[in-house]
This record gives structure tokens, sequence and C-alpha cells, in this order.
């Protein structure tokens, strides 16, 4: 085993079991160590935190198994599901969000930290006071700073799984 293996070992996502009815559920995946990924989780959890009854969270972070394992098959999931998909997308992180529809689960692609800081502001009021955790994230690149590149890169999020 390598030193790159035995610090940076490739992990198996847990499932993302069914959105509940009501909610939209914010994926965020991506390089466990990443300034990029790490300001996205901490947008997506701050969403969900202010709007415990609309959102809920799945993330998954590997440094080595991200892009060869796991980043093309989300995104013929995603395609798979009817959902839109950003072009050429093939950065840490990847967000993309799920909603249970009539039928069938509903996948969206948003993209990376840029394209939900776009979706975040465009979605959620400046005017709240709830949004005023994570509208600032939004506003500018994240820093790389230790705390921020060596985030929280902890899985599921808040969806519930049997795992």
């Amino acid at each position: 085993m390598g030193l790159i293996s035995k610090f940076f070992p490739i992990s198996v996502p847990l499932p993302r079991p069914p959105v509940p009815a009501g909610k939209t559920r914010i994926c965020v995946s991506g390089f466990g160590i990443s300034h990029h990924t790490g300001r996205a989780r901490t947008i997506a959890a701050e969403i969900a935190e202010a709007y415990p009854d609309e959102y809920e969270t799945w993330y998954y972070f590997d440094t080595r198994g991200f892009r060869p394992a796991f980043l093309e098959p989300i995104k013929a999931e995603i395609k798979e599901s009817g959902g839109s998909l950003p072009e050429n997308h093939a950065s840490s992180p990847f967000v993309w969000l799920e909603t249970q529809g009539a039928s069938k689960k509903e996948m969206v692609g948003i993209g990376g930290r840029d394209m939900l800081c776009d979706w975040t502001k465009e979605k959620f009021d400046a005017n709240d006071p709830k949004n005023a955790k994570f509208l600032p994230l939004c506003d500018e690149e994240p820093p790389r700073k230790f705390s921020v590149i060596c985030f929280d890169n902890t899985t599921p999020g808040t969806a519930k799984t049997s795992a």
C-alpha cells in the first residue's frame, strides 16, 4: 500500500435514500481537501440549517476517488433522470439537487462552487435575515486558509441513511 493510498483511501459513497416529500436535497461531492469544495459544503449546510423543513444535504468527499470513480456515474444518473447538467463539468466540487417527483426522483446538476453561489443568490432573498449566514459566502472566492481547505468532510450530510 502506497503512502497516498494510506492517507487518502478511496471510499464508497453512502447510499442516497429517497428524498422526503416536500424537500430538496442539496448534494455536494468533491475532493476531501479543497477550498472550493469546503465552501460549497458550508453553503449547503447553512441553507439546510436555515430551512430544515425545505432542504437537506448529502455529501461525498474523496480526494482520490471523486473524479475517476464518482463524477461520471453521477452525471450519467442525472441525465438518465431527465435532469440538466452544466456542460463539460469536470472539477471539484460537483453540486446537484434532488427532489421526489410524482413518479420518480428528479435531479438537476448545478455545477461547481461558483454555480452553487449563482443558484443561491438567485433563490434566496438578500434582505431576509435567515440568509445572512450563507449569502455572504457567495460574494467572493473562498480563501486558501487551512480551516477552509481542510473542512469537515464527513458524510452523508443531514439525509437519513440506513448505513
